[in-house]
């Protein structure tokens, strides 16, 4: 658990893979997020590493990342920010940035990915063709040179497993990501990278290495994020020269 940015109304945490966010999965036996944090939160504050002013017991969820879903999770400290960012959501004022392997190229180097989207059994969802209430999201794909497709999602919109969906569509399913047609891995390669925002007149701008984001140690294989070969290449200055566009 990293603390990656704190304000005094909220902190953005680097949340790790294997982690669920309302209670813990009886399924899968993931802890929960708020738990976890407050657990951590209370080391740091015994060790007096970290001094709190607040309440730790007042923390509040503002989104939500999957599961299998490591990166950038914004945790309100009180119910006033809470309800600013639930504004902020909803106006669609919050930025996000993911990055995800893949190990097939795809259709598309780059392009709109738009459509509404329905859900057809056990939790999966599909994309259609119609535009009436559609998810929207933008992708780069950048090759590495060794057999594996690095992709950089934008979603302009905030629907389940969007961005898993977006990138089956083209055919270029994440990587341990089966629920989609991936191929199977120790953990779905997927990250939420970074953050854009403004708060109170601030301009927030939070970034997550993809390194260390396992929660359990008990994987068979290393994680190709943990390969420095990959890492390097999620760096800011890699998602700033990207010519996003705007919706």
């Amino acid at each position: 658990m990293q603390v990656l940015f704190d304000h005094v109304d909220f902190m953005v945490i680097a949340k790790p893979a294997r982690v669920t966010m309302h209670q813990a999965s009886t399924v899968t036996s993931y802890p929960a997020i708020l738990p976890l944090l407050r657990e951590y939160l209370a080391k740091q504050t015994a060790s007096k590493q970290l001094v709190i002013a607040y309440d730790p017991a007042t923390l509040h969820l503002v989104h939500r990342l999957d599961d299998h879903t490591s990166g950038c999770l914004i945790i309100a400290k009180h119910a006033i920010a809470a309800e600013r960012f639930r504004l902020l959501f909803s106006k669609h004022r919050v930025q996000k940035y993911y990055v995800a392997l893949s190990d097939t190229k795809g259709k598309r180097k780059q392009g709109w990915v738009k459509g509404d989207m329905v859900n057809k059994r056990r939790g999966q969802w599909a994309l259609t063709k119609t535009m009436n209430q559609p998810a929207i999201s933008y992708f780069f794909r950048q090759g590495l040179g060794n057999g594996l497709y690095l992709y950089w999602i934008k979603p302009f919109s905030g629907k389940t497993h969007q961005v898993r969906v977006a990138l089956k569509s083209n055919s270029s399913a994440i990587l341990g990501d089966t629920h989609y047609g991936g191929t199977p891995a120790q953990r779905i390669y997927l990250h939420a990278y970074a953050l854009h925002f403004e708060y109170n007149s601030q301009e927030i701008n939070v970034a997550c290495p993809v390194t260390d984001m396992e929660h359990e140690a008990d994987f068979s294989e290393a994680s190709l994020f943990d390969n420095p070969d990959v890492a390097k290449v999620i760096a800011t200055e890699n998602l700033q020269e990207r010519p996003w566009p705007t919706r």
